[in-house]
């Protein structure tokens, strides 16, 4: 036999050898087009932790003897629906079905039933959960009235092929060259719609949300998961855009992380040179919406060019009907408050501009209250009330502002997003509802999202 023949030979035994110790198939069962999609290595994962999530879920003792193999990733996803789902490997079909007979004994699921080659079984009344010998899918939440259809495109994949499933797709391929324990990949559009602003900026004004992504590393400690992430985008244009736009950001100085209340929903940080900065905003869908109301009859745009350092916004709460909105800002001008007198004169109907104290004035139009002005020393304030307004510039006392060890780690970050989901509780916010209830048992209590740009 020639020697390249038996190179050759050599080389597809190993091939073979290596694929049938990492079989990866059960990935198929990820739907391809899926919005959203975090790796987790069980075998990295520090801490007595590392398997809470399948415990408590699936309320075994022994996570090593419920049929599942975790020497390979768990993955969470977003389906293109918007369903939540778990993915791991099956190692043994048989103890998996044993143990949904035994839960189903125990009143904490259905006896599960075979639907189109597969098992299925509604766990705790809200998710669906399905299984072949080779994958494990988890979703919801759901209904039992839903599960039935739930359950069927559940069916549908896990019989996908590699060409219809996640592998090979550039979410995951960005997301498997992520080094570390715990990874993320995201469009932006599967955040809520209010958060996804500060991940677009930089986007061309014709970019659909879709088209942007966050990938990112995360860490969970003391109930805040922290997020170490960068924008970017499969297309070139809209990636070479998104990165000119990140050089505007210049290391936060920590000026106004005292002033954001420990019960406000989102405060977003950043240190900026106004003129840059604004041209980054007017061409952002998310940002242009968020201050139409506001936009209409204040000059918003020109107050912001004139911004020379750090930056916050604040939002006190979460709201469909009426903007409830902070903002602080060291300004390098104020040659905008000569132009106040112009926008009381040129208020859309219905609004009006009054004096609300030296260089201070307050807009409503029956539905938006924003009160707003410039200090002697050149800070701008403002709030959808007069205590907002006046607190968004000033320090609150130990114990009421968000936590110091994390205004500690802001401090010197290009730009930090902070999610309070204490206040983010109720039906409105079911689906974050969802997320942290799902990850409950793997992290704790997880009563802060943080977002550092990298």
């Amino acid at each position: 036999m020639r020697k390249q023949h038996v190179f050759g030979l050599v080389f597809a035994v190993c091939v073979l050898l290596l694929s049938s110790c990492s079989d990866k198939d059960y990935l198929n069962a990820i739907p391809g087009e899926s919005t959203a999609l975090i790796s987790m290595d069980m075998q990295k994962l520090s801490g007595t932790n590392s398997q809470a999530l399948l415990k408590a879920m699936l309320h075994v003792s022994n996570v090593d003897q419920c049929g599942l193999d975790l020497s390979e990733k768990l993955f969470l996803f977003e389906s293109p629906e918007g369903d939540l789902g778990l993915c791991a490997k099956v190692k043994d079909e048989d103890d998996l079905e044993n143990l949904f007979d035994d839960l189903s004994q125990e009143g904490l699921c259905q006896k599960p039933v075979e639907r189109r080659g597969y098992q299925f079984t509604l766990l705790k009344g809200t998710w669906a959960v399905g299984f072949s010998d080779k994958a494990l899918l988890v979703m919801g939440p759901t209904t039992a009235s839903g599960f039935a259809g739930l359950s069927n495109k559940m069916a549908k994949y896990l019989g996908e092929d590699e060409e219809d499933g996640i592998k090979g797709t550039p979410i995951f391929d960005r997301l498997d060259s992520l080094d570390a324990p715990m990874a993320m990949v995201t469009q932006a559009q599967a955040l809520p719609e209010k958060f996804i602003a500060p991940f677009t900026l930089g986007a061309p004004k014709d970019a659909d949300p879709s088209q942007v992504y966050i990938a990112a590393d995360m860490t969970v400690e003391k109930g805040v998961l922290t997020i170490h992430g960068e924008t970017f985008s499969f297309n070139q244009k809209i990636d070479a855009s998104l990165k000119r736009a990140e050089k505007t950001y210049r290391p936060i100085q920590g000026k106004y992380l005292t002033a954001m209340p420990n019960t406000a929903l989102l405060g977003w940080f950043m240190n900026v040179e106004g003129s840059q900065f604004i041209k980054i905003l007017q061409s952002n869908k998310s940002m242009t919406a968020l201050l139409a109301g506001i936009n209409a009859a204040v000059d918003m745009d020109n107050i912001i060019r004139s911004v020379k350092g750090d930056m916050a916004i604040v939002m006190p709460t979460y709201s469909d009907n009426n903007l409830s909105m902070s903002m602080a800002a060291q300004l390098g001008t104020s040659s905008w408050i000569e132009d106040v007198s112009y926008w009381k004169q040129s208020c859309p109907e219905g609004g009006k501009i009054v004096d609300w104290g030296k260089n201070a004035w307050h807009y409503t139009d029956g539905k938006t209250s924003f009160y707003f002005g410039v200090s002697p020393d050149l800070q701008f304030f403002s709030g959808s009330s007069e205590e907002e307004a006046r607190r968004s510039i000033v320090p609150l006392p130990a114990g009421t502002a968000i936590p110091s060890t994390l205004q500690k780690q802001f401090i010197g970050k290009k730009m930090v997003m902070y999610i309070n989901l204490n206040a983010m509780q109720g039906g409105s916010h079911s689906a974050v509802n969802a997320v942290t209830g799902m990850l409950k048992p793997l992290f704790g209590d997880i009563h802060s999202i943080v977002y550092i740009l990298k």
